[in-house]
């Protein structure tokens, strides 16, 4: 018997098929960048040109044959519990009945740098299939990440030019003051089709941090301290990047660069180094959320976290005199923050930490009230299985993708509903973002 799965995986692959019918039938939104050569008009081009309608009708009624045959032959030979043999995560949880609240969105991104050539690739969330390769160009290797816009319909990446990991400059150093980070872009349509992918702004000298493209798109905003990178199947070592401990922010348009240094930011006494991390927007798309840590004991490998508001509409400097404190970590904390990202409305930060039980570590997921600090957890790993963590949020900042060791799902009433993801998705890469929606 054919299952409510596949018979919406069909449905999928139908609309998809007509779809691309129509595109053949109709001009396309992007044009080739080369033009056909000019062809002297007659009979035949005119005896041509009524088969194209004729033969996108074929290929609908052939995809219909073969989807109804693969749908009996499923009905046939599936059982249950047969999973798809799948590279990295290999079971997608099905989509819940609609409630309350926005909507999950269609699609999420995710990275493969296994290949020879790194790819972003587009997956629907109903049932995770693939429904566009986007590939870097070739000898490019992934630093920052990936990042979207607010309707999860635009995703940037950045990268950097490398055939190889650069080289070590000398003990515990790396050199790649010659490298410039470029910003690339992609659209999706609701097919989950990819337009092409464009350069965008201007180059950005030396390597970055965590990327977030503002909710229209217009800006980016990356942290400029701390910089890894990935290239074809591994990740190369990490360092002090060429801005120093800072935040910027990009303006795609005008190229325009403004940078805050990240010097003596409360509550961490002064003369204390701070080391920023995250970075996020609110819906203003004005309002920046910088978190960053420091060590409270100089001796002791615990790091304190905090949370400021940046006004990125000021000329750049000082992050301290731009911005306020928005949340810090309580001295007496049961947990350890390790990322924090705000909601669009400003109104709560969406914290990673581990925590210790008597059984072990665990990873958790929390979301803290502001101003008042309470918070209630979204998500808590069974302390057997803490791993290495990351995770991104969408554009309501409601929906929420955990990358937790072999696993990736998004969170629903407290349980991690797995996603499709490939092997190199679910490695850590420290500041570098590898799935988004």
């Amino acid at each position: 018997m054919i299952t409510q799965d596949e018979l919406a995986r069909t449905a999928e692959r139908l609309r998809d098929a007509l779809a691309a019918a129509a595109d053949v039938m109709a001009e396309p939104d992007a044009a080739p960048v080369s033009s056909p050569v000019p062809r002297r008009p007659g009979r035949l081009s005119h005896a041509r040109a009524w088969l194209i309608p004729l033969a996108a009708a074929a290929c609908v009624v052939a995809v219909i044959a073969a989807s109804v045959l693969l749908a009996r032959n499923l009905a046939r030979t599936s059982s249950p519990t047969s999973q798809p043999a799948y590279p990295g995560s290999s079971i997608c949880t099905p989509l819940p009945a609609g409630g309350p609240g926005r909507a999950l969105p269609r699609f999420y991104v995710t990275t493969n740098v296994t290949a020879r050539q790194i790819q972003l690739q587009v997956r629907r969330t109903s049932d995770c299939t693939i429904t566009a390769v986007v590939p870097l160009p070739a000898g490019w290797l992934l630093t920052g990440g990936i990042s979207a816009t607010a309707d999860d319909r635009t995703f940037f990446a950045a990268a950097f030019s490398a055939t190889r990991c650069p080289v070590q400059a000398g003990a515990g150093s790396t050199s790649y003051a010659a490298h410039k980070t470029r910003f690339f872009r992609f659209a999706v349509n609701d097919q989950g089709r990819a337009g092409r992918l464009t350069v965008v702004g201007p180059p950005v000298a030396g390597l970055v941090g965590p990327i977030a493209a503002s909710p229209d798109g217009s800006r980016i905003a990356f942290n400029a301290s701390d910089a890894n990178w990935v290239g074809p199947g591994k990740a190369c070592t990490g360092g002090e990047a060429e801005g120093g401990a800072a935040i910027s922010v990009i303006d795609l348009a005008t190229g325009k660069i403004r940078t805050w240094q990240t010097q003596d930011m409360p509550p961490a006494p002064a003369g204390t180094s701070v080391t920023p991390h995250e970075v996020s927007w609110m819906a203003d798309g004005r309002t920046l959320a910088v978190s960053y840590v420091w060590p409270p004991n100089p001796s002791g490998p615990q790091l304190s976290m905090a949370a400021a508001a940046l006004d990125t509409t000021s000329g750049g400097g000082s992050l301290q005199a731009h911005s306020h404190l928005l949340w810090s970590q309580p001295q007496k904390y049961i947990f350890s923050v390790q990322e924090a990202l705000i909601s669009p409305d400003g109104k709560s930060l969406t914290i990673l930490a581990t925590q210790q039980t008597t059984h072990g570590y665990r990873t958790t997921l929390l979301r803290i009230a502001l101003p008042s600090g309470r918070y209630r957890v979204l998500y808590e790993s069974p302390a057997e299985t803490n791993s290495p963590s990351t995770f991104t949020q969408d554009g309501s900042g409601q929906h929420v993708i955990l990358v937790s060791g072999t696993q990736a799902g998004w969170i629903s009433a407290g349980k991690l509903s797995l996603l499709r993801a490939p092997d190199s998705t679910l490695e850590s890469f420290d500041g570098i973002t590898a799935i988004v929606w």
